[in-house]
């Protein structure tokens, strides 16, 4: 209530009272009072409602601040996300540019150690590996994927997991994308040096060497009955023989060297061609004599 309006009403009631002639001096000065208590209040409340106005609004600033700052980050990052991609397939054409001169040359082409993917299956690669990182690490220099054998097989076996098999179709769904049609996979089955005991697993698993390649066919299965054309895999198995970590003293193993690994490979670096039989010379009608033992 404005200040002003409330002391012309009480003037007003106050006249009132004192012509009216029914009314004490004395009850004029209690609703006086009484009406001075309310406008007390009433100011009171004023200045807080202002305080908790001028809260809100230095609330505000700070809000639309941070959604500045936040939106500016989400920029900088998608900008550094589209130039690494730029970059890499700026890489990927030099590099294809230069093996079409050296070819064209006739001059050895220095094979690198790493293998840079598109920036588009690098990335979906990454996105895979942060659904599946129980089961498997990504590296990046060398397009690998490197799956943990006791995530990805129970002791002893060549069964793959439900978990395993349900990465390993997202896995044939990146593959079928038309940026990693040209790539082919090779799967590298590894064990530790442990020596396999169990008669039931020796039965069908004589060595840890046969466990890897056994390993490896299973996930090559895998990835066929998900749509990978078989003549994109090739399957094979480097038993104890290649650790990536030392193994415990004593023949006892180490965890990390129990591994399957997923290796995508660009044509050029591809063992073999489609057409490679062709080239293949035929074999001998007849043995000659200084051949045969």
């Amino acid at each position: 209530m404005n200040t002003r309006f409330a002391a012309v009403i009480v003037a007003l009631m106050g006249a009132a009272v004192l012509a009216g002639g029914c009314v004490s001096r004395t009850q004029y000065d209690e609703v006086y009072a009484s009406n001075q208590r309310a406008q007390d209040q009433l100011k009171k409340l004023q200045e807080v409602l202002q305080t908790e106005r001028n809260q809100s609004a230095k609330l505000l600033v700070e809000i639309n601040r941070l959604e500045m700052l936040l939106a500016a980050e989400r920029n900088k990052n998608a900008g550094l996300t589209s130039e690494l991609a730029n970059l890499q397939d700026a890489l990927n054409e030099l590099r294809a540019r230069y093996n079409a001169l050296a070819d064209k040359q006739g001059a050895p082409i220095e094979v690198p150690t790493a293998i840079a993917l598109p920036g588009e299956l690098d990335r979906q690669l990454q996105q895979l590996v942060s659904k599946y990182g129980d089961l498997f690490e990504y590296d990046a220099s060398k397009g690998v994927l490197r799956f943990k054998s006791d995530m990805t097989f129970a002791k002893g076996s060549d069964d793959v997991t439900p978990r395993a098999k349900e990465a390993l179709a997202q896995f044939a769904r990146i593959m079928a994308d038309p940026v990693a049609a040209p790539y082919h996979v090779y799967i590298a089955g590894h064990t530790d040096d442990m020596r396999i005991v169990t008669p039931a697993v020796k039965e069908r698993h004589p060595t840890n060497w046969y466990l890897s390649v056994h390993r490896a066919v299973a996930v090559q299965e895998e990835l066929v009955k998900n749509g990978v054309a078989d003549k994109r895999i090739g399957a094979m198995g480097f038993g104890e023989w290649h650790p990536i970590a030392p193994n415990a003293a004593g023949k006892k193993g180490n965890e990390r060297n129990r591994r399957v690994e997923l290796w995508i490979i660009p044509p050029s670096r591809f063992l073999t061609t489609d057409d490679a039989g062709a080239s293949r010379s035929a074999a001998p009608a007849a043995y000659d004599e200084d051949w045969v033992e």
